[in-house]
């Protein structure tokens, strides 16, 4: 296994909202965020201390998920490339929900930013005549949200088969605290990178190594 990422979801999807939007925080209270998130698989714990999501431990203002984006880069091996375009910025990775008007980042621009609350939180309008001074009047600047509790689990660079040998743990955990209990209607879904090799031997026989 080379990689593992997580991600929270609506489900079951709906048409009015962007299905593929990966929510950082569900709740509506103010005080809600995702606070660190960590792995344990068998006996062991990756990475080695929870990966912090908020100012400080214990704390309910998030940190913008400056962490768990360099997890990501590190699962996905594109630390410090910038010979790769993304989509993902800091107007859609780990934003909370608006609070004030209740409802999630996941209407693909259809709002825009006007500010955030002491908490972290975003302070958003829809896109309507009264609100065209706050940006574009057909397309807002707050893309859905995308957000991923990633972990890289590589142990080398090289061609060879790398990563952890998942088959002899005898189970895998993500350990993801909240300072909120998360809303219903909405599931975690955890993906595995797995790493394969195929061999080929005499007589045209063809092996996979996992």
């Amino acid at each position: 296994m080379k990689a593992l990422f997580s991600v929270q979801r609506r489900a079951p999807v709906t048409f009015e909202e962007d299905s593929g939007a990966l929510l950082f925080d569900t709740n509506t209270a103010v005080t809600s965020t995702l606070t660190s998130y960590q792995y344990r698989i068998g006996g062991r714990y990756f990475p080695a201390a929870p990966v912090q999501c908020a100012l400080s431990i214990g704390s309910v203002v998030t940190n913008g998920g400056c962490e768990a984006f360099l997890e990501l880069e590190k699962a996905l091996n594109v630390v410090s490339d910038y010979r790769l375009s993304t989509g993902c910025n800091s107007n859609r990775w780990a934003i909370g929900i608006n609070t004030a008007l209740t409802y999630w980042p996941e209407y693909d621009y259809t709002t825009n930013y006007v500010g955030w609350d002491v908490n972290g939180h975003p302070i958003t309008k829809d896109i309507t005549a009264a609100h065209t001074t706050d940006g574009n009047t057909f397309a807002g600047n707050v893309g859905s949200n995308c957000f991923a509790m990633a972990i890289d689990l590589e142990t080398s660079n090289g061609i060879e088969v790398s990563g952890l040998n998942a088959e002899e743990q005898s189970d895998i955990q993500l350990i993801a605290q909240w300072s909120k209990a998360q809303t219903s209607g909405f599931v975690i879904e955890t993906y595995a990178y797995v790493d394969k090799m195929i061999i080929l031997r005499e007589n045209n026989v063809m092996e996979i190594v996992m």
